[in-house]
């Protein structure tokens, strides 16, 4: 008979009294409560050791009186193993302290390592193990002497098995003795593995950063050290990029990011005085007003744009020179007042203006023809000014780098092709941004081909020529296929920015168009825009799909101006920063080496220098734009390379070299020719084609384009999704100490600088475009995972190649303004709190120094040991850094991490990684900011202390504090005891498992829940720990100590981070739900049916249909489907859904904001239990049969080992149907409804079983002794299950007494292995935890085509066959 609950109790040493005094103790409490009681354990520990010691030889007790003495004394023991999180701590002190000082004792590494500093030396690597390894016997030592009870802490051994296992059966002296044995034991080799992990992860973080080469004394070491770099790469935001590079490329995207703002904004202010026009116009306008009425508008605007005095009235640059002004230390920007100005000039290009008569042509052709406001036409031109000064500015950039040879060939070649550069508009190149042509990258439509065959034979027949329809629509398709425009604008390109033709018709090119006849119809040359006919010109610009309006002038000119312009001052930056820390190095070198050793540089003129500065040997080290032996390789520069640009010498560290009396050599790229170290060349090299194949591309649309489609739907385009990225990202200020909505004014400025279309906003956009340059904005993790996936699709291309105008491109190109709204607004909801957190920052860093007594302008050493000035530019910078290390940034993630999403797992996987990177960024800034010290004013000083403390305190109380203190607050009012908050965890959906669920119970006792995780931005830090706090909760009714359950929390708190990462995507977890094979077959991951088996293919097919589609869904369609239900009024049929069940309204607003309580309705979750169970027998009676009854010879040992591996998993399956059925009842659901759940399913016999908590034991039916009968006879020889029947019995009468209360599972060994004397141990000491079988395809009962009475089957396979498949106990 087994054991009842109470006498587990008893054996357990628990009492009810005990359980319900301490239920209901708050875990901080309980976490406080286990600091001091882990401090007396340390002291029971050593006392009981000391017992025991005196206890050998002699019949005494004294260890046993020492721990009850300690039991007595201890006041804080029952409050800190009242929760889990106490139990740990308590652990954590007990022996953290005395391993800890016994490491630091043992290995004296901490003083070696100083004594060799101070005597410029550095402790060898064979030192460092040693001393190392003695820390581990210390600590090791120290965790078995002082660890107050042995058998509750536990070890990895009762979790693996192993010599390692507690003994907790003797009792004896000699056991405990051997137990503190096998305690340090482990404890030595965790302190060596901690520390370990400690220095790989120390190693990963900051290898790459130092710019150093990677060595090591041998040639195996220094491909371990690159091999743990490599892989740290794969993490770190910079890659293998050293900071300073990183931090310049961050500067370029960001200036980049500010172009392309001003662009936009003139864009929308455009767009909308062109909508005001045509709505002003149709009030008075006599004929219809149709699209092409606003054409008309655009067209006449985009002439004056792009208007000037030259030749063809195109614009006209104007070359000259400015004042340079000097930095204004006390503001970190140019000063503005003459006491700053250097006396030397600077040069600058401007923009004529726009011509005079045109902009009053237009003027009046707007206000008297369309009737345009007087204040519309005003800003219209003022934005025209605007993007026109933009341009000269980025001229301007371009010019000042270049020598006077450069310079005059700029100044020649820029007024000649200027309107070119910057009027680019095509449809065929809008989105090419790679190297692809143009016929894999956009197809004309039908209609335009038709148009342009037309044309081509009309200027033929003009010509006196005639062309046939075949003939002109190849030339058509040639002409388009072969159009390739240029990037940026190179002097060296020959015709820079026009469009050039790999081939054209001869009768349209302007140079030989007069002297092409019949015969010669058919030839076709290489030919750039320029060089057609004034005819063919706009035909081919037609059939390209040339723009006509100042928007696509001011986006697309701007953006390619910008993208060259920004990489060339991104090389310079790296030379000027290069030069910068080679200065600081010498002088440290040439001072004798006195301070801390500064930055090395980078780039290198030379192998030489390379090795003299970065250490290695010459394979470490690649030539940039260059071609010598010497280099391991040569990396070729990029794509802006422009042999006549010839620039100034911006490396002065570089002397020029002389080729003859009176040249010198030419600068083309600022570092061509430099040397850098292997990884950090290769960010240098030429973009890569990124032609797609057809196998790619089908991949792409139908794996990446719908699983980026539906991440699109979930998420921008599902309105209640919006609310909680806002309300969640408040997370983020608050995390580090700033409390949402806490300042005003930050708040005013915050939302007057988003660029979303509302009240309000769009009002601070110089403001938001520094705030770009600095990388603080527009960089929301989720969007720029998705922004990226989109763009690695070119969905529809594939299409296009089989001659199709269709696809979903062209239905998002329709909704192309609701797409970019709901774009812009999911920014903003993550620039709100960027900017309110820049904010907040800035002032408290301000406030910080100004009250230790720094002045604007004055000196001073930095947190990162830095030399700053002072001033607002500094404040601003230090504060961006601030936010992009410690606030979720998808330009801070890894290019690895980017690169998961393009495999078909994983659902913004940029997110948890940023959350991750942020999190540990956070308590990092927190403690340097604690610890910093600097000098102001002759004074040490320790500014940024109580700024420190608070970051600290605002991720506590956001990650820990508010969603626990949360749900103890609401199991305090509605009175839900813990035992009801486990039990609701098993009835919850698979994700909330580990959530953090807040408790309401009604007026009847029925329980629902929050899920705050929804809510919760760091749930993918705080779950882990939440997972392994409920396995060690969930363990603590054995008596196995507390490590095992630790682990298994550690497992499954694993599975938990990990999966982010390594779970379907949305539209890949449908795609398995209805395929056939490989798949689910017509089932989801819970378990749930898509459709009947017994339905037809048609119903199959559209059900599978209809639940891809809900895949791809928008709007949060079923969130609105339940507040529509909601709305119905109290006595309306059409309040329920068609599973019966209502929705209450207010509820369902409160899910707009992720608040939404869900009911826990056992009754209906217990029918999947039970088919769990169910399929759970199947599955360990099959580890039976599978072993013994595979065909060939089986002896008796390996038929009782198979047995007691298939007890082993029925008894996890049966505990975790009683833990279900005990669950079930704490939330209100009665026995006789389980009974009958039960016995409508065919299992009234288990039921009864486990009601009474008791296990049955796999029996061994006769259907499958006669099979190993059968089996024996046709191999010839004695039947092995004879031989094996007792054993089998006694085991079995064994495991009848095994209660299923005591989550135990007795360690039964094999009497074939052992001397039949010993007999088989009745003991109870091994832990199981059943994993793997709840929620694993829920699938029940004997399939229905099974048809043929057991006696009838022929073959001993179908009887195995056929026995595996019942689901009830044999």
């Amino acid at each position: 008979m087994a054991l009842s609950q109470s006498e587990y109790d008893k054996l357990l040493g628990k009492s009810s009294t005990t359980n319900k005094n301490t239920n209901d103790v708050n875990w901080a409490v309980s976490m406080a409560a286990a600091v001091p009681s882990g401090i007396f354990k340390i002291f029971e520990g050593v006392a009981t050791l000391g017992a025991t010691l005196m206890d050998l030889g002699v019949d005494e007790d004294r260890a046993e009186a020492v721990e009850q003495y300690f039991a007595d004394i201890n006041p804080f023991d029952e409050l800190a193993e009242a929760t889990a999180i106490g139990k740990i701590t308590e652990l954590i002190v007990n022996i953290g302290v005395p391993g800890g000082a016994a490491f630091k004792i043992g290995s004296g590494l901490g003083k070696a390592a100083l004594r060799a500093k101070e005597a410029g030396k550095y402790l060898s690597t064979g030192e460092k193990a040693r001393r190392f390894g003695q820390g581990m016997l210390s600590a090791g030592a120290a965790e078995g002497v002082f660890v107050g009870d042995v058998e509750d802490a536990g070890t990895f051994g009762d979790f693996l098995g192993g010599p390692t296992e507690i003994d907790r059966d003797s009792g004896d002296p000699q056991a405990e003795l051997l137990n503190r044995l096998k305690f340090g034991i482990e404890g030595t080799a965790f302190t060596g593995a901690f520390g370990a992990a400690g220095k790989l992860v120390g190693k990963m973080r900051s290898s790459a950063g130092t710019s150093k080469a990677i060595t090591g004394k041998n040639d195996l070491e220094r491909t371990l050290n690159k091999g743990i770099d490599k892989l740290g790469s794969w993490f770190r935001s910079r890659g293998s990029l050293v900071q300073e590079g990183y931090d310049i490329s961050m500067k370029k995207i960001g200036a980049e990011s500010k172009d392309t703002l001003a662009a936009e904004a003139a864009m929308r202010d455009i767009d909308s005085i062109a909508d005001r026009v045509v709505k002003s116009y149709k009030k008075v306008a006599t004929d219809k007003v149709t699209p092409q009425t606003r054409k008309d508008i655009l067209k006449e605007m985009n002439d004056v744009l792009m208007s000037g005095s030259a030749p063809n009235g195109k614009l006209r640059p104007l070359f000259g020179a400015v004042d340079e002004f000097a930095i204004d230390p006390k503001t970190g920007r140019p000063g503005t007042t003459a006491n700053f100005k250097t006396g030397k000039q600077l040069y600058n290009v401007e923009i004529e203006p726009m011509d005079a008569t045109k902009v009053t042509a237009l003027r009046n052709l707007l206000k008297n023809t369309y009737k345009a406001s007087d204040d519309d036409i005003k800003d219209l031109l003022a934005t025209f000014v605007t993007m026109r000064n933009k341009w000269g500015q980025l001229f301007t950039s371009m010019g000042r780098r270049l020598n006077p040879a450069g310079l005059e060939e700029f100044e020649d070649i820029l007024p000649k092709y200027i309107n070119d550069v910057l009027d680019r508009g095509y449809d065929v190149f809008k989105n090419n941004k790679s190297q692809w042509t143009v016929a894999q990258n956009y197809r004309p439509t039908k209609e335009v081909i038709k148009e342009g065959i037309i044309d081509f034979k009309k200027v033929a027949a003009d010509k006196g020529l005639k062309l046939s329809d075949d003939l002109a629509e190849q030339m058509v398709n040639e002409v388009w296929k072969g159009a390739t425009l240029g990037k940026g604008f190179l002097l060296g390109a020959g015709a820079p920015a026009q469009v050039r033709f790999k081939s054209v018709p001869d009768f349209m090119k302007r140079s030989v168009a007069d002297k092409i006849d019949q015969p010669k119809i058919h030839q076709m040359d290489s030919a750039n825009m320029e060089e057609l006919t004034g005819v063919a010109k706009p035909i081919i610009q037609k059939l390209l799909g040339k723009a006509q309006n100042p928007m696509s002038s001011i986006v697309e000119g701007t953006n390619n101006l910008s993208a060259q312009i920004r990489s060339n001052e991104f090389f310079d930056n790296l030379i000027l920063k290069n030069n910068t820390l080679k200065g600081r190095y010498d002088e440290w070198l040439s001072g004798g080496k006195v301070g801390a050793e500064p930055r090395i540089p980078f780039l290198y003129n030379n192998l030489g220098e390379a090795r003299k500065y970065a250490g290695g040997t010459a394979d470490d080290f690649a030539k940039i734009g260059g071609d010598d032996s010497q280099a391991a390789f040569n990396i070729k520069l990029d794509k802006w390379t422009d042999p006549k640009a010839t620039l100034k010498p911006i490396d002065t560290t570089k002397q020029i070299m002389q080729k003859a009396a009176d040249e010198v050599e030419e600068i083309i790229n600022p570092i061509n020719g430099k040397w850098a170290l292997n990884d950090y060349a290769e960010a240098f090299m030429k973009s890569q084609n990124s032609y797609k194949s057809i196998r790619q591309q089908l991949y792409n649309n139908l794996v990446l384009y719908p699983k980026g489609m539906s991440q699109m739907a979930k998420t921008i385009l599902a309105p209640f999704t919006h609310v909680r990225n806002f309300i969640s990202a408040s997370a983020f200020a608050a995390a580090n100490g700033i409390l949402p909505f806490g300042n005003t004014k930050d708040v005013r400025a915050a939302w007057n600088a988003l660029q979303v279309a509302g009240p309000g906003t769009r009002k601070s956009n110089q403001f938001y475009q520094e705030l770009l340059d600095l990388g603080v904005v527009n960089s929301q993790v989720q969007l720029g995972d998705l922004r990226r996936l989109l763009e690695d699709v070119d969905f529809g291309s594939t299409l296009n190649q089989l001659n199709s105008d269709y696809g979903l491109n062209k239905l998002l190109k329709r909704l192309s303004k609701v797409k970019r709204f709901a774009q812009d607004a999911y920014t903003a909801e993550d620039d709100f709190w960027k900017i309110f957190t820049f904010l907040g920052e800035k002032s408290r860093l301000d406030k910080a120094y100004r009250n230790s007594g720094l002045q604007l302008g004055q000196e001073f050493i930095d947190p990162n040991g830095a030399k700053q000035i002072f001033n607002d530019e500094y404040l601003k910078k230090a504060s961006a850094d601030m936010v992009k290390n410690n606030v979720p940034n998808y330009a801070m993630v890894s290019e690895f991490v980017k690169g998961l999403r393009k495999l078909p797992i994983g659902n913004f996987v940029a997110f948890p990684a940023e959350i991750i990177r942020t999190s540990a960024n956070i308590v990092e800034t927190a403690l340097k900011e604690i610890n910093y010290s600097t000098v102001i004013n002759g004074k040490t000083v320790n500014p940024l202390r109580a700024r420190g403390l608070q970051r600290l305190t605002g991720m506590a109380l956001t990650t820990a504090a508010l969603p626990i203190g949360t749900v103890a607050a609401a199991q305090a009012i509605y009175n839900v005891a813990d035992d009801e908050i486990d039990a609701m965890r098993r009835y919850v959906a698979d994700w909330s498992k580990n959530s953090v669920l807040i408790p309401f119970k009604d007026d009847k006792g029925k329980l629902s829940y929050i899920d705050f995780s929804h809510l919760n931005a760091y749930d993918t830090v705080t779950r882990p720990i939440q997972t392994v706090l409920n396995a060690v909760n969930s363990g603590r009714a054995d008596e196995d100590g507390l490590v095992d359950d630790f682990v298994l929390g550690l497992i499954e708190s694993t599975k938990e981070l990990g999966s982010p990462f390594i779970s379907e995507s949305i539209w890949t977890e449908a795609l398995q739900d209805v395929s056939p094979i490989l798949g689910r077959g017509g089932r989801d991951r819970e378990g749930r049916q898509i459709w009947n088996p017994a339905d037809s293919l048609g119903d199959k097919m559209y059900k599978g249909i209809g639940h891809l589609v809900e895949a791809q869904a928008p709007l949060n369609w079923k969130q609105m489907q339940r507040l529509g239900l909601s709305m119905y009024p109290v006595d309306s049929k059409g309040k329920f859904d068609e599973r019966g069940n209502e929705y209450e309204f207010g509820n369902e607003l409160a899910g707009i904001a992720g608040l939404r309580r869900v009911e826990i309705n056992p009754e209906k979750s217990f029918n999947y239990k039970i088919t769990d169970y169910k399929k759970g027998i199947r599955n360990s009676r099959n580890l039976f049969t599978a072993a013994t009854l595979k065909g060939g010879p089986v002896s008796p040992e390996e038929i009782v080992d198979a047995y007691i591996n298939a007890n082993r998993a029925l008894y996890g399956v049966n505990r975790e149907l009683y833990q279900d059925i005990e669950a079930a009842k704490v939330l209100g659901m009665s026995e006789d409804a389980l009974g009958e759940n039960m016995n409508n399913r065919g299992e009234r016999r288990a039921y009864n079983a486990l009601e009474d908590g008791e296990f049955r034991p796999l029996t061994i039916s006769r259907d499958v002794q006669e099979l190993f009968e059968l089996k024996s006879e046709e191999l010839g020889v004695a039947n092995p299950f004879d031989q094996a029947e007792n054993a089998i019995d006694s085991i079995r009468n064994i495991l009848e007494t095994v209660s299923l209360y005591g989550d135990l599972f007795p360690t039964l060994k094999n009497p074939f292995r052992v001397p039949l004397t010993q007999g088989i141990p009745n003991t109870i000491t091994q832990p199981f935890q059943q994993l793997g079988f709840l929620g694993e395809g829920n699938v029940t009962g004997v399939p229905a085509s099974v048809t043929t009475p057991y006696d009838e089957l022929k073959s001993i396979d179908q009887k195995i066959d056929r026995i595996n498949k019942v689901d009830s106990l044999i």
